[in-house]
């Protein structure tokens, strides 16, 4: 959690779209490609992904900035969204591993 408020804090380089709802998002790919940073509005998280192979694990997406678990229906749609948001930032396809 630590490292995430400090990267929220920092964070500098990160793509940032803002949806219908006037939600702000940011995603930036951390560590060589081994970490993803992901915000939405005030909530942050980071996850592990492989930028190489463009797959994300969906067991890494945990907990929020605050401490706050994620269930697995908001843990479904956060990955949509890091997945339609990879694909704009990155131009590639963003593959969900099996859980």
């Amino acid at each position: 959690m630590k490292y995430v408020l400090e990267i929220k804090s920092t964070i500098t380089g990160a793509h940032e779209y803002t949806d219908e709802a006037n939600v702000q998002y940011k995603i930036k790919i951390l560590e060589r490609g081994e970490l993803l940073f992901f915000q939405q509005g005030d909530h942050a998280l980071i996850c592990a992904i492989s930028a190489r192979f463009s797959a994300i694990d969906p067991q890494s997406v945990k907990r929020w900035d605050d401490g706050r678990k994620i269930s697995d229906e908001e843990r479904a749609t956060i990955l949509q969204k890091i997945v339609d948001l990879y694909q704009k930032a990155y131009k590639d396809d963003l593959k969900i591993l099996e859980e």
